[in-house]
């Protein structure tokens, strides 16, 4: 940050920080940690970068994203999370899964299993953490390269909770190796390797790791692949389902997980909101191209996991009535982004 702008960096105690432009009348606590952390020459950086990378670049970079914004600081998390919060509510969260286990563990509620979930269990979900820690790593690259600072932090607080997630189905899995006799998900990553019910989503998951604008993943990942993809799985299989084969964990496990999606939603839509006041038409055309490329892979990932419901004693609906669902939520999702014009799936 140049001399200039460190020496206003600060007024009285009544007026508090002169360099951000507040969304109501005085900035939030949220805004006042978060909003310029990251520097630039376009906002208070007046003496420019002075670490480019050997080929010059300055570490971000406008053409980073086909996006366009004319500030990019002016997005607001929804939210409005920082640091602490946040981590208290992941703790919040790993308290209320190790309290269920401990209670399942007292009544012995995991032996009641029937074969058929168990299987599910040691298989399937155990898999699903790949999925899950896959986007961990997408959402890293995103965060690394987005606009600013308001813009990345949604990103990374999304990020640490996919990984947070994939290690919580991963210490499930252990507990149930010592509560149900044979259990094991020794067979778990090559399910995720060769399984035809993953394949769809492994193929989106590494193209995304390939994919370098971080724009198209953030985009990809919460108005694609999450409301189709991950809701499919979390909410209509194993959330609706786990109760009705005795398994109180994994709903409190699955419940976390959608939790966190609702926040990272609504962030999402607060990100479109800004693109299309800020340069509708282009961002319009850009969404267009990048939804056209990506959505018959999103939705062959969801019809890919259909199959599983067939595979549960007691399901409580069958794949195709699971996926109509999440479709139907869907283009819900995409009318209220305003996106309908662009995009919309037929049930």
């Amino acid at each position: 940050m140049g001399a200039e702008s460190g020496a206003r960096a600060r007024t009285s105690k009544k007026t508090g920080f002169v360099y951000i432009n507040p969304a109501k009348r005085k900035p939030s606590q949220y805004e006042e940690i978060t909003l310029h952390t990251q520097w630039d020459p376009r906002n208070f950086a007046v003496a420019g970068w002075f670490n480019l990378d050997k080929n010059g670049q300055p570490p971000w970079r406008e053409d980073a994203t086909l996006l366009k914004a004319s500030d990019w600081w002016e997005y607001r998390d929804p939210n409005a999370e920082w640091f602490r919060p946040f981590v208290k509510r992941q703790a919040d969260i790993g308290r209320s899964i190790e309290q269920t286990i401990a209670g399942a563990k007292r009544a012995k509620t995991c032996a009641a299993f029937d074969a058929s979930w168990t299987e599910f269990l040691q298989t399937h979900y155990a898999a699903y953490r790949f999925a899950e820690y896959g986007l961990f790593l997408i959402l890293c690259q995103a965060q690394r390269e987005a606009g600013s600072d308001v813009v990345a932090q949604p990103m990374i607080f999304q990020s640490v909770e996919k990984d947070r997630h994939a290690q919580d189905i991963t210490l499930y899995c252990m507990e149930l190796e010592s509560q149900i006799e044979g259990f094991s998900d020794a067979r778990a990553k090559d399910t995720w390797m060769d399984a035809p019910e993953w394949q769809g989503l492994r193929r989106v998951t590494e193209y995304l790791l390939a994919c370098r604008d971080w724009g198209e993943i953030y985009l990809v990942v919460n108005c694609l692949l999450e409301p189709l993809v991950s809701s499919l799985i979390c909410r209509e299989l194993i959330l609706r389902n786990a109760p009705r084969h005795g398994d109180v964990i994994t709903s409190v496990i699955a419940q976390a997980a959608e939790s966190c999606r609702e926040n990272s939603t609504a962030s999402t839509k607060a990100f479109v909101e800004l693109l299309l006041k800020q340069a509708p038409e282009h961002n319009l055309a850009v969404i267009k191209t990048w939804f056209e490329k990506w959505l018959p892979l999103v939705e062959q990932a969801a019809q890919d996991i259909t199959p599983l419901f067939a595979t549960l004693d007691l399901c409580n609906t069958d794949g195709s009535e699971a996926l109509n669902n999440v479709k139907t939520d869907f283009n819900k999702f995409i009318a209220d982004l305003g996106l309908t014009s662009i995009l919309e799936v037929g049930a």
